[in-house]
């Protein structure tokens, strides 16, 4: 029975990688597994609905019975425990403390945080808040905001003395599209004197922006530009795992 449940969930697997339409003789090569245990398999998962069947081409594909309970897995996920272990993944490979972040209003809200072993630390606690255009991290959060929202936060606090850091508005944002392009950011000593930010977006299974992880640093400790390079690419490798997780496919995010 366990070994038949295996077998089941590898074929969802495999019908998931591609989206196209597999032949039984296909799934049975990917999944090495004889073609009669594959039609098996398949019967049952049609009379579900969760495979149908392309009766012309007799081909088969992930059916729309898998759609709510996708949508009911990402619901049920809460983004702190979703992060946490790849916050500590993060944490380990950079060496660095590692931070999700996740918009109220006009600021970013620390809501995780996973200690890198360092002893030199820039310190930035759980539930620390900040203007969305301070530090990498944040500034992320704001990139992947909405046109009316960025002219909105513009009018009411970058054009206002309130703003911390003073920031230059034409400046950021040139800053802002460079961010959604490249799909990440770095800042160096934007509020902490000689500390450095890389950040990326985290999005859920709408493809809305659920908020950013990144690493906060010394910059003494990020001394060449390969070491920036693995640091910033590590960022974006857990943001899109994170991502990932939450159910988001690239291809739902508005550009």
């Amino acid at each position: 029975m366990i070994q038949s449940l295996l077998r089941s969930m590898e074929l969802l697997e495999v019908l998931k990688e591609k989206n196209r339409n597999f032949s039984i003789a296909e799934l049975a090569e990917a999944m090495e597994l004889p073609p009669s245990t594959v039609h098996r398999i398949l019967q049952t998962f049609c009379e579900k609905k969760y495979v149908i069947r392309d009766d012309r081409s007799h081909t088969y594909r992930l059916g729309p019975a898998l759609i709510p309970l996708g949508k009911a897995a990402a619901r049920g996920i809460r983004l702190q425990d979703a992060a946490h272990g790849i916050l500590a993944q993060l944490a380990k490979q950079t060496k660095e403390d590692a931070y999700l972040v996740i918009p109220v209003g006009n600021k970013g809200l620390v809501i995780e945080k996973v200690d890198g072993p360092s002893h030199l630390k820039v310190v930035e606690e759980f539930g620390y808040e900040m203007y969305m255009h301070c530090g990498a991290i944040r500034k992320v959060l704001l990139a992947w905001q909405t046109p009316a929202f960025i002219d909105e936060y513009f009018k009411n606090i970058i054009l206002h003395d309130q703003a911390f850091p003073h920031v230059r508005p034409d400046d950021l944002r040139e800053e802002l599209k460079k961010i959604r392009q490249d799909g990440y950011a770095i800042t160096h000593g934007e509020y902490v004197t000689d500390a450095l930010g890389i950040g990326a977006p985290v999005f859920n299974s709408d493809g809305e922006l659920a908020g950013s992880i990144g690493i906060i640093a010394p910059e003494i400790r990020v001394d060449t530009p390969e070491l920036l390079d693995t640091q910033k690419d590590l960022v974006q490798f857990y943001a899109s795992s994170l991502s990932a997780d939450l159910g988001y496919e690239k291809h739902d995010v508005f550009q």
